[in-house]
């Protein structure tokens, strides 16, 4: 049986610590492949640390974690991934998104996924340009331009209704404030350079980065080609990694339910996940999976780590009392009773096949107690040994356009 997410949305190893703020500090946490433990290192992590390296995470206190409370962002969102947090700029002569970090950003609609508010956890492939409108309207047809004065302007796809042949092969404008969202039936490019995860939800791609007077510098950010360095707090930062695919959120793998029949107490409505997609480090959002069920993960790759913290969502922690079990091919990888004395569990457990399971059962209150919570879930390539600096490989960013 075939399944899908369902989306919430809301729109915002051994380490060592970085003073940020006053009586506040990020701890550094670098990403390896398999269970080995991480070596401390005593500065912030850069490129002469970063050999053997996937990825960076930053693990904040509760006094910066207030102080970055996450507020609903729209997002653009460009062929090669990412997604840039900001809002149009009403008041500039061609289409542009304004954003926090990198200023004015220029609008090529051939390499625009899509633009929206809602897109965290989406899959944005489209076969045709679609507008979505605040009330609940869609058109569909092809994208021409995006004019800060005229609005959104869609030559509409042919229609089968009568009288609508006066809207064929033309040009219909529709007002910014009328647009809720707008996907575009672009191709997907391939991400190069180094990519951040940031606490408003963007995600961004640059040549270079530093530590500059307890800042992070970007150097030369793919999405404005004209900018030589941006600069950003660090503990605005949630992750680094270069674009070298050596890091998968789980949230991204298709699953599927299978095996429900021989669980013992199914519940009456299909085994789920549920994903709460908020920014994170690595994109890899919380997810909980509600049995009695076996849930079986297809990963990019074979020959992986499956990092991740794994406890019992807050509000089922009183009623929960079931058993939890990850397996890969023949083998139980993990194993544990979750009820009320369950303490979260880090774990990294080597996933040497293309797919692994997750059975919850033996649930002592059937379907309201039997849910498993994954955080912080990514599947870490075993090529990450390989992983290096990258070089600094031409902007795939988009360019200047006469829209």
């Amino acid at each position: 049986m075939e399944s899908k997410f369902i989306h919430r949305f809301t729109l915002g190893v051994l380490c060592v610590a970085f003073p940020t703020l006053a009586n506040d500090s990020l701890i550094f946490e670098p990403i390896v492949w398999g269970t080995a433990t991480q070596v401390a290192v005593k500065s912030p992590p850069t490129t002469n640390t970063w050999p053997g390296w996937c990825g960076v995470r930053t693990q904040q206190t509760p006094g910066l974690n207030k102080q970055n409370k996450f507020d609903q962002q729209s997002y653009y969102i460009t062929t090669d991934g990412q997604r840039i947090a900001g809002r149009f700029e009403m008041d500039a002569p061609k289409a542009s998104w304004r954003n926090n970090v990198l200023l004015s950003i220029p609008i090529d609609l051939e390499k625009t996924q899509a633009i929206s508010s809602s897109v965290l956890g989406k899959n944005l492939n489209k076969s045709n340009d679609t507008i979505y409108l605040v009330n609940n309207d869609r058109l569909d047809g092809f994208l021409d331009s995006i004019d800060m004065n005229n609005g959104v302007g869609i030559e509409l796809s042919k229609s089968k209704n009568i009288g609508d042949e006066k809207t064929k092969n033309k040009i219909t404008y529709i007002a910014l404030n009328r647009v809720a969202e707008i996907r575009l039936a672009t191709k997907p490019q391939k991400p190069s350079g180094w990519r951040v995860w940031l606490q408003d939800g963007s995600v961004l791609d640059f040549d270079s980065w530093s530590d500059d007077h307890n800042q992070c510098r970007l150097g030369k950010p793919h999405a404005v080609v004209e900018m030589e360095s941006a600069t950003v707090a660090w503990n605005n930062v949630l992750a680094i990694a270069p674009n070298t695919n050596t890091i998968y959120p789980l949230v991204n793998c298709a699953w599927k339910v299978v095996d429900v029949d021989q669980v013992q107490n199914p519940r009456l409505s299909p085994p789920t996940i549920i994903a709460e997609f908020i920014p994170t480090a690595f994109d890899a959002t919380p997810m909980n999976l509600h049995g009695p069920g076996v849930f079986k993960f297809t990963t990019p790759r074979a020959n992986c780590t499956l990092s991740t913290v794994i406890n019992i969502p807050n509000q089922l922690a009183k009623n929960t009392d079931c058993r939890a079990t990850i397996e890969c091919g023949d083998k139980i990888i993990w194993q544990a009773n979750m009820n009320s004395e369950f303490k979260p569990a880090t774990v990294r457990l080597l996933i040497p096949e293309t797919e692994f399971t997750v059975r919850l059962d033996q649930s002592k209150h059937g379907a309201l107690g039997c849910a498993i919570q994954f955080t912080d879930a990514i599947l870490i390539s075993d090529t990450c040994d390989n992983s290096t600096q990258p070089s600094q490989p031409p902007p795939t960013a988009p360019i200047k356009s006469d829209v």
